[in-house]
Protein backbone atom coordinates (compact mmCIF):
# COMPACT_ATOMS: atom_id res chain seq x y z
CA UNK A 1 0.00 0.00 0.00
CA UNK A 2 1.17 2.97 -0.86
CA UNK A 3 2.37 5.72 1.95
CA UNK A 4 0.49 9.47 1.07
CA UNK A 5 2.35 12.27 2.99
CA UNK A 6 0.12 12.84 6.06
CA UNK A 7 0.51 8.93 6.65
CA UNK A 8 4.29 9.67 6.14
CA UNK A 9 3.73 12.62 8.13
CA UNK A 10 2.35 10.72 11.39
CA UNK A 11 4.73 7.58 11.27
CA UNK A 12 7.48 10.52 11.28
CA UNK A 13 5.77 12.36 14.36
CA UNK A 14 5.19 9.08 15.85
CA UNK A 15 9.00 7.85 15.57
CA UNK A 16 9.69 11.34 16.79
CA UNK A 17 7.41 10.90 19.82
CA UNK A 18 9.03 7.38 20.94
CA UNK A 19 12.42 8.98 20.54
CA UNK A 20 11.46 11.67 22.67
CA UNK A 21 9.86 9.55 25.08
CA UNK A 22 13.29 7.09 25.22
CA UNK A 23 15.18 9.75 26.01
CA UNK A 24 13.18 11.34 28.95
CA UNK A 25 13.17 7.69 30.15
CA UNK A 26 17.18 7.51 30.14
CA UNK A 27 17.96 11.28 31.38
CA UNK A 28 15.31 9.95 34.04
CA UNK A 29 17.46 6.58 34.67
CA UNK A 30 20.09 8.89 34.94
CA UNK A 31 18.85 11.25 37.35
CA UNK A 32 18.00 8.13 39.32
CA UNK A 33 21.24 6.00 39.23
CA UNK A 34 22.25 9.43 41.34
CA UNK A 35 19.50 9.45 44.00
CA UNK A 36 20.98 9.22 47.55
CA UNK A 37 19.55 6.50 49.23
CA UNK A 38 19.67 6.47 53.22
CA UNK A 39 20.74 3.79 55.21
CA UNK A 40 20.57 1.88 58.52
CA UNK A 41 23.62 -0.73 59.25
CA UNK A 42 24.05 -2.79 62.10
CA UNK A 43 27.89 -3.82 63.08
CA UNK A 44 29.80 -5.92 64.97
CA UNK A 45 31.82 -3.97 67.97
CA UNK A 46 32.78 -6.49 70.72
CA UNK A 47 36.67 -5.87 69.47
CA UNK A 48 35.98 -2.41 70.55
CA UNK A 49 33.20 -0.63 72.65
CA UNK A 50 33.95 2.73 71.23
CA UNK A 51 32.97 2.29 67.79
CA UNK A 52 29.20 2.53 67.26
CA UNK A 53 26.97 -0.41 66.27
CA UNK A 54 24.10 0.97 64.81
CA UNK A 55 24.66 3.93 62.20
CA UNK A 56 22.53 5.79 60.22
CA UNK A 57 23.59 6.95 56.71
CA UNK A 58 23.44 8.90 53.56
CA UNK A 59 24.82 7.24 50.66
CA UNK A 60 24.97 8.59 46.91
CA UNK A 61 26.11 5.31 44.54
CA UNK A 62 26.48 7.62 41.44
CA UNK A 63 29.37 9.05 42.95
CA UNK A 64 29.88 6.85 46.14
CA UNK A 65 29.57 9.40 48.51
CA UNK A 66 28.80 8.57 52.00
CA UNK A 67 27.38 10.90 54.70
CA UNK A 68 27.50 9.32 58.21
CA UNK A 69 24.03 11.27 59.95
CA UNK A 70 24.00 9.74 63.03
CA UNK A 71 25.17 6.46 65.08
CA UNK A 72 23.82 4.94 68.31
CA UNK A 73 26.35 3.45 70.87
CA UNK A 74 24.71 -0.12 71.17
CA UNK A 75 26.43 -3.35 71.53
CA UNK A 76 26.27 -5.82 68.53
CA UNK A 77 23.27 -5.08 66.96
CA UNK A 78 23.84 -7.67 64.25
CA UNK A 79 20.51 -7.04 62.94
CA UNK A 80 18.55 -3.89 62.69
CA UNK A 81 15.02 -2.99 61.30
CA UNK A 82 12.89 -0.12 61.10
CA UNK A 83 9.05 0.78 61.72
CA UNK A 84 6.98 0.75 58.79
CA UNK A 85 6.55 4.15 59.73
CA UNK A 86 10.35 5.29 60.14
CA UNK A 87 9.43 6.66 63.28
CA UNK A 88 11.44 3.47 65.72
CA UNK A 89 13.91 0.67 64.88
CA UNK A 90 14.70 -2.45 66.46
CA UNK A 91 18.04 -4.69 67.05
CA UNK A 92 19.29 -7.72 68.70
CA UNK A 93 22.36 -7.63 70.82
CA UNK A 94 24.16 -10.65 70.21
CA UNK A 95 26.08 -11.92 72.83
CA UNK A 96 25.89 -15.52 74.79
CA UNK A 97 27.48 -14.27 78.67
CA UNK A 98 24.10 -13.29 79.75
CA UNK A 99 23.86 -9.73 78.32
CA UNK A 100 22.47 -10.25 75.44
CA UNK A 101 18.47 -8.95 74.27
CA UNK A 102 17.17 -6.23 72.03
CA UNK A 103 17.58 -2.78 71.65
CA UNK A 104 14.64 -0.04 70.60
CA UNK A 105 15.56 2.94 68.78
CA UNK A 106 14.09 6.23 68.03
CA UNK A 107 14.57 7.06 64.42
CA UNK A 108 13.93 9.99 61.82
CA UNK A 109 14.78 11.52 58.67
CA UNK A 110 18.78 12.10 60.45
CA UNK A 111 19.29 11.01 63.70
CA UNK A 112 19.11 7.64 65.13
CA UNK A 113 18.77 7.32 69.14
CA UNK A 114 19.18 4.23 71.45
CA UNK A 115 16.01 4.54 73.73
CA UNK A 116 17.09 1.50 75.79
CA UNK A 117 17.61 -2.06 76.02
CA UNK A 118 16.00 -5.45 77.26
CA UNK A 119 17.35 -8.83 78.12
CA UNK A 120 15.74 -12.04 76.77
CA UNK A 121 17.33 -13.74 79.84
CA UNK A 122 16.37 -12.32 83.02
CA UNK A 123 17.13 -15.53 84.43
CA UNK A 124 20.41 -15.81 83.42
CA UNK A 125 20.34 -18.58 81.04
CA UNK A 126 19.13 -19.39 77.67
CA UNK A 127 18.31 -17.12 74.73
CA UNK A 128 21.80 -16.86 73.64
CA UNK A 129 23.61 -15.07 70.30
CA UNK A 130 19.94 -13.10 69.32
CA UNK A 131 20.81 -12.93 65.50
CA UNK A 132 17.61 -11.93 63.79
CA UNK A 133 14.70 -9.72 64.72
CA UNK A 134 10.95 -9.81 63.34
CA UNK A 135 8.25 -7.21 64.06
CA UNK A 136 4.81 -8.64 64.55
CA UNK A 137 1.28 -6.77 65.38
CA UNK A 138 3.20 -4.65 68.45
CA UNK A 139 5.40 -7.04 69.09
CA UNK A 140 9.44 -7.99 68.92
CA UNK A 141 10.36 -11.45 67.83
CA UNK A 142 14.26 -12.73 67.76
CA UNK A 143 16.10 -15.68 66.73
CA UNK A 144 18.40 -16.79 69.47
CA UNK A 145 20.90 -18.95 67.83
CA UNK A 146 23.41 -20.93 70.82
CA UNK A 147 20.11 -22.73 72.88
CA UNK A 148 17.39 -22.28 69.89
CA UNK A 149 15.22 -19.78 70.95
CA UNK A 150 12.32 -17.77 69.72
CA UNK A 151 12.06 -14.41 72.74
CA UNK A 152 9.04 -12.42 72.42
CA UNK A 153 8.46 -8.57 73.54
CA UNK A 154 5.96 -6.49 73.85
CA UNK A 155 6.52 -3.01 71.87
CA UNK A 156 5.04 0.22 73.72
CA UNK A 157 3.68 3.26 72.75
CA UNK A 158 6.49 5.40 72.16
CA UNK A 159 8.87 2.80 70.45
CA UNK A 160 10.77 0.86 73.52
CA UNK A 161 10.26 -2.86 74.41
CA UNK A 162 8.48 -4.36 77.35
CA UNK A 163 10.25 -6.86 79.35
CA UNK A 164 10.44 -10.38 78.55
CA UNK A 165 7.14 -12.40 77.86
CA UNK A 166 7.98 -15.63 76.99
CA UNK A 167 10.95 -17.82 74.94
CA UNK A 168 10.28 -20.48 72.97
CA UNK A 169 12.74 -22.77 74.12
CA UNK A 170 13.74 -25.84 71.38
CA UNK A 171 16.54 -27.59 73.31
CA UNK A 172 20.01 -28.87 72.99
CA UNK A 173 21.16 -28.82 69.37
CA UNK A 174 18.78 -26.32 68.04
CA UNK A 175 19.71 -23.31 66.46
CA UNK A 176 16.82 -20.35 65.29
CA UNK A 177 18.35 -18.33 62.61
CA UNK A 178 15.58 -16.17 61.46
CA UNK A 179 11.54 -15.69 61.93
CA UNK A 180 9.09 -14.73 58.64
CA UNK A 181 5.65 -14.12 58.63
CA UNK A 182 3.42 -16.19 56.01
CA UNK A 183 1.96 -14.07 52.77
CA UNK A 184 -1.45 -14.92 54.08
CA UNK A 185 -0.53 -13.57 57.39
CA UNK A 186 -1.70 -16.62 59.54
CA UNK A 187 1.72 -18.09 60.69
CA UNK A 188 5.65 -17.00 61.68
CA UNK A 189 7.83 -19.27 60.23
CA UNK A 190 11.36 -20.07 61.79
CA UNK A 191 14.17 -21.60 60.26
CA UNK A 192 16.60 -24.15 62.41
CA UNK A 193 19.51 -24.31 61.27
CA UNK A 194 21.03 -27.12 63.76
CA UNK A 195 17.80 -29.37 63.55
CA UNK A 196 17.16 -28.77 59.86
CA UNK A 197 13.44 -27.82 59.92
CA UNK A 198 11.19 -24.78 60.02
CA UNK A 199 8.73 -24.46 62.90
CA UNK A 200 5.55 -22.74 62.00
CA UNK A 201 3.75 -20.42 64.84
CA UNK A 202 0.22 -19.88 64.61
CA UNK A 203 -0.54 -16.62 64.95
CA UNK A 204 -3.30 -15.27 66.91
CA UNK A 205 -5.13 -11.59 68.01
CA UNK A 206 -5.04 -10.52 71.48
CA UNK A 207 -2.46 -10.16 74.32
CA UNK A 208 0.35 -12.61 72.58
CA UNK A 209 0.62 -12.52 69.48
CA UNK A 210 1.46 -16.48 68.66
CA UNK A 211 0.41 -19.71 69.23
CA UNK A 212 2.54 -23.49 70.23
CA UNK A 213 4.80 -24.50 67.39
CA UNK A 214 5.00 -27.38 65.42
CA UNK A 215 7.68 -28.38 62.58
CA UNK A 216 6.10 -27.46 59.22
CA UNK A 217 8.86 -28.75 57.05
CA UNK A 218 12.15 -31.28 57.19
CA UNK A 219 15.05 -30.02 55.41
CA UNK A 220 17.23 -32.39 54.57
CA UNK A 221 20.36 -33.87 56.96
CA UNK A 222 22.97 -31.21 57.04
CA UNK A 223 21.40 -28.60 55.22
CA UNK A 224 21.29 -26.14 57.94
CA UNK A 225 18.05 -23.76 57.26
CA UNK A 226 18.80 -20.08 57.78
CA UNK A 227 17.15 -17.47 55.93
CA UNK A 228 14.23 -17.35 53.47
CA UNK A 229 12.04 -15.37 51.58
CA UNK A 230 8.79 -15.29 49.88
CA UNK A 231 7.69 -14.58 46.22
CA UNK A 232 5.90 -11.30 45.67
CA UNK A 233 2.66 -13.62 44.82
CA UNK A 234 2.83 -15.40 48.27
CA UNK A 235 3.22 -18.68 45.61
CA UNK A 236 6.94 -20.10 46.71
CA UNK A 237 9.22 -19.91 49.21
CA UNK A 238 12.92 -19.83 48.26
CA UNK A 239 15.16 -21.34 51.38
CA UNK A 240 18.76 -20.88 51.71
CA UNK A 241 21.13 -23.75 53.63
CA UNK A 242 23.72 -22.80 55.48
CA UNK A 243 25.87 -26.01 55.92
CA UNK A 244 24.75 -27.75 53.17
CA UNK A 245 25.36 -24.53 50.53
CA UNK A 246 21.82 -25.54 49.22
CA UNK A 247 19.01 -23.54 47.66
CA UNK A 248 15.37 -25.11 48.14
CA UNK A 249 12.56 -23.53 46.33
CA UNK A 250 9.75 -24.99 48.29
CA UNK A 251 5.85 -24.41 47.37
CA UNK A 252 3.63 -22.66 50.08
CA UNK A 253 -0.33 -23.03 50.16
CA UNK A 254 -2.53 -22.94 53.63
CA UNK A 255 0.73 -22.67 55.87
CA UNK A 256 2.05 -25.69 53.95
CA UNK A 257 5.71 -26.22 52.05
CA UNK A 258 6.05 -28.75 49.98
CA UNK A 259 9.76 -28.95 48.38
CA UNK A 260 9.78 -28.51 44.18
CA UNK A 261 13.54 -27.79 43.94
CA UNK A 262 17.11 -28.65 45.74
CA UNK A 263 20.50 -27.33 44.25
CA UNK A 264 23.73 -26.52 45.08
CA UNK A 265 23.50 -22.68 45.61
CA UNK A 266 27.45 -22.07 45.05
CA UNK A 267 30.28 -24.66 44.18
CA UNK A 268 32.70 -22.78 46.80
CA UNK A 269 31.88 -25.69 49.66
CA UNK A 270 32.34 -22.92 52.39
CA UNK A 271 29.49 -24.18 54.49
CA UNK A 272 29.12 -20.41 55.50
CA UNK A 273 26.11 -19.50 53.03
CA UNK A 274 24.51 -16.87 54.48
CA UNK A 275 21.64 -14.42 52.90
CA UNK A 276 18.64 -14.26 50.42
CA UNK A 277 16.63 -12.30 49.03
CA UNK A 278 14.39 -11.63 45.34
CA UNK A 279 14.31 -8.65 43.49
CA UNK A 280 11.92 -6.27 43.31
CA UNK A 281 10.36 -7.49 40.30
CA UNK A 282 10.97 -11.26 41.56
CA UNK A 283 12.71 -12.09 38.16
CA UNK A 284 16.03 -12.79 39.93
CA UNK A 285 17.57 -14.30 43.34
CA UNK A 286 20.46 -13.37 45.23
CA UNK A 287 22.01 -15.63 48.04
CA UNK A 288 25.68 -14.97 49.86
CA UNK A 289 28.59 -17.06 50.44
CA UNK A 290 31.40 -16.76 52.99
CA UNK A 291 34.69 -18.69 54.55
CA UNK A 292 35.63 -20.13 51.13
CA UNK A 293 35.52 -18.70 48.07
CA UNK A 294 33.06 -15.61 49.27
CA UNK A 295 30.54 -14.19 47.09
CA UNK A 296 27.63 -13.51 45.66
CA UNK A 297 25.36 -15.90 43.21
CA UNK A 298 22.16 -15.06 41.16
CA UNK A 299 19.50 -16.74 40.03
CA UNK A 300 16.99 -16.61 36.49
CA UNK A 301 13.35 -17.29 38.62
CA UNK A 302 10.49 -18.76 36.61
CA UNK A 303 7.62 -17.13 37.88
CA UNK A 304 5.30 -20.09 36.57
CA UNK A 305 6.95 -23.10 38.86
CA UNK A 306 9.08 -20.79 40.68
CA UNK A 307 12.24 -22.90 39.78
CA UNK A 308 15.34 -21.02 39.29
CA UNK A 309 18.48 -21.42 36.88
CA UNK A 310 21.84 -20.01 38.16
CA UNK A 311 22.72 -16.57 36.28
CA UNK A 312 26.44 -15.56 37.85
CA UNK A 313 28.46 -15.37 40.69
CA UNK A 314 30.02 -12.90 41.51
CA UNK A 315 33.45 -12.34 44.04
CA UNK A 316 33.00 -10.00 46.89
CA UNK A 317 34.61 -9.03 49.70
CA UNK A 318 35.58 -11.11 52.31
CA UNK A 319 32.70 -12.58 54.78
CA UNK A 320 29.54 -11.62 52.75
CA UNK A 321 26.58 -11.79 54.99
CA UNK A 322 23.43 -9.75 54.78
CA UNK A 323 22.70 -7.80 51.73
CA UNK A 324 20.14 -5.45 50.40
CA UNK A 325 18.73 -4.43 46.76
CA UNK A 326 17.42 -1.13 45.86
CA UNK A 327 13.45 -0.67 45.36
CA UNK A 328 14.40 0.46 41.61
CA UNK A 329 16.53 -2.71 41.24
CA UNK A 330 19.47 -1.19 40.28
CA UNK A 331 21.86 -1.17 42.98
CA UNK A 332 22.58 -4.21 45.46
CA UNK A 333 25.04 -3.32 48.88
CA UNK A 334 26.62 -6.17 50.38
CA UNK A 335 27.70 -6.05 54.20
CA UNK A 336 31.20 -7.41 54.87
CA UNK A 337 32.37 -8.16 57.65
CA UNK A 338 35.89 -8.80 57.43
CA UNK A 339 36.79 -6.36 54.60
CA UNK A 340 35.34 -3.53 57.14
CA UNK A 341 33.33 -2.42 54.16
CA UNK A 342 29.43 -2.61 52.62
CA UNK A 343 30.27 -2.87 49.18
CA UNK A 344 28.26 -1.46 46.05
CA UNK A 345 26.92 -3.63 42.84
CA UNK A 346 25.19 -2.75 39.70
CA UNK A 347 22.48 -4.79 38.92
CA UNK A 348 22.67 -5.31 35.08
CA UNK A 349 18.41 -5.23 34.42
CA UNK A 350 18.88 -7.76 31.08
CA UNK A 351 20.08 -10.69 32.87
CA UNK A 352 20.36 -9.44 36.83
CA UNK A 353 24.27 -10.41 37.14
CA UNK A 354 26.27 -7.80 39.42
CA UNK A 355 28.72 -4.86 38.11
CA UNK A 356 31.48 -4.15 40.24
CA UNK A 357 31.74 -0.33 40.43
CA UNK A 358 34.82 -0.30 43.16
CA UNK A 359 32.78 2.20 45.45
CA UNK A 360 32.47 1.10 49.23
CA UNK A 361 31.35 2.45 52.15
CA UNK A 362 34.19 2.18 54.88
CA UNK A 363 32.76 0.62 58.36
CA UNK A 364 34.43 -1.59 61.14
CA UNK A 365 32.63 -5.05 60.80
CA UNK A 366 29.08 -4.48 58.92
CA UNK A 367 27.07 -7.52 58.63
CA UNK A 368 23.32 -5.61 58.54
CA UNK A 369 22.61 -2.90 55.65
CA UNK A 370 18.59 -1.70 55.55
CA UNK A 371 17.51 0.26 52.93
CA UNK A 372 14.80 2.77 53.92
Amino acid sequence: MRKTPCSRLLISNLTMRKTLLSLFFLSLAGLLQGQPLRLLTGCYNDDDPSVPGACLLRFDPGDGSTEQLAAAPTRNPSFIIPSADGRFAWSVCEFHDGTQGAYAYRLSEDSLEALGFQSNCPDGTGGGDPCNILFLNGFILTSDYTGGAVSVFPVLPDGTLGALLRRFDFGEGSHIHCCRISPDGRYVFASDLGCDVIRRFPIQPGEFPVGEPEIAWQATPGCGPRHFVFSADGRFCYLLGELGDTLTVLRYEDGTLTPVQELKAYRGRGKGSADIHLSPDGRFLYTSHRLRRDGIATFRVDPQSGRVRRAGFRRTGTHPRNFAISPDGRWLLCACRDADAIELYAIRPRNGRLRRTGRAISLHRPVCVQIL
